[in-house]
């Protein structure tokens, strides 16, 4: 597997209330113009997003199914005519045409949009990714980003939440495996969550919280506990389907988790130890 390498810090402002949850929707693995593309788990989940108040969208990649880094490969080499790369070229920007008339009612509550691993690469050192990205007016972010929120709440006060996101790499084909990548990642990082794609599956955990100093408003220090969450962000991409082949078929991989997991994120008071001060309630579910 090899994506664009590409690595991006990033920062949104979204506006908030105190005690009102809003909504992280990580989507992506979406493989639209595949044979195995989840039509029926892909609309439903257009008509959730759309209908859903409050809530802002990640993208994770690998939108459509594209080329494979091998296929890429092949493609480089193949010396194929100047017609036959216009007419691939065509059929790439006409999957992300269709793809951003789907998404377009997203535009505005996108966080970031990440690159995956399966894409068309375009003359113009772009690919289908960066196409579709800018297609909905959303930060193209490479393959891993670290992103912050800046939370402004109506009272003035503010607040940030920070995401690190990743396409994705293996992580075994066990439930526990496939979270041991996404616990790695915080030692490469810190944030509030920690979001992967790629191998199709899909939940949310905690993760261990983790002791911090604040200040306790009498010139001393009191410990406060901050848990982050982990997500695997799910697939639209079916792997067992009757008188169809796939790759996954062949190499007797799991069944996919169709659909995405989000996260409702809460601003809250806390009035403690002399202190003022906003917090976040993370919860994550599939």
């Amino acid at each position: 597997m090899k994506t664009d390498g590409l690595f991006s810090a990033h920062s949104v402002t979204i506006n908030a209330k105190l005690n009102e949850p809003f909504y992280i929707i990580p989507f992506g693995d979406i493989h639209r113009e595949s044979e195995a593309f989840a039509h029926e788990e892909w609309e439903q989940f257009l008509a959730y997003a759309k209908k859903k108040k409050n809530t802002y969208f990640f993208g994770m990649g690998d939108f459509c199914d594209g080329c494979s880094t091998s296929e890429r490969q092949i493609l480089a080499n193949a010396g194929m005519h100047d017609s036959t790369k216009a007419t691939m070229k065509g059929v790439y920007r006409g999957v992300v045409k269709t793809l951003a008339n789907e998404l377009s009612f997203m535009k505005g509550k996108i966080i970031g949009m990440l690159g995956g691993n399966h894409f068309y690469e375009l003359e113009n050192g772009e690919n289908t990714d960066h196409v579709l990205a800018h297609s909905l007016g959303a930060k193209y972010l490479g393959c891993t980003a670290l992103v912050r929120l800046n939370i402004v709440l109506g009272n003035k006060k503010s607040t940030h939440l920070d995401i690190f996101a990743n396409h994705g790499k293996g992580g075994g084909r066990t439930v526990g495996a496939t979270f041991n990548a996404i616990e790695d990642m915080q030692k490469v990082a810190d944030a509030d969550i920690y979001v992967m794609g790629h191998t199709h599956s899909k939940g949310t955990m905690p993760s261990f919280p983790r002791m911090r100093l604040v200040p306790n408003g009498n010139d001393g220090v009191t410990v406060r506990a901050r848990q982050p969450f982990l997500g695997r962000t799910g697939s639209f991409l079916k792997t067992y389907e009757n008188g169809k082949k796939a790759y996954g078929v062949d190499a007797l991989y799991p069944g996919c988790s169709l659909g995405v997991i989000e996260f409702e994120v809460t601003p809250i008071r806390v009035q403690k130890d002399g202190v003022d001060r906003i917090e976040l309630k993370i919860t994550g579910k599939a």
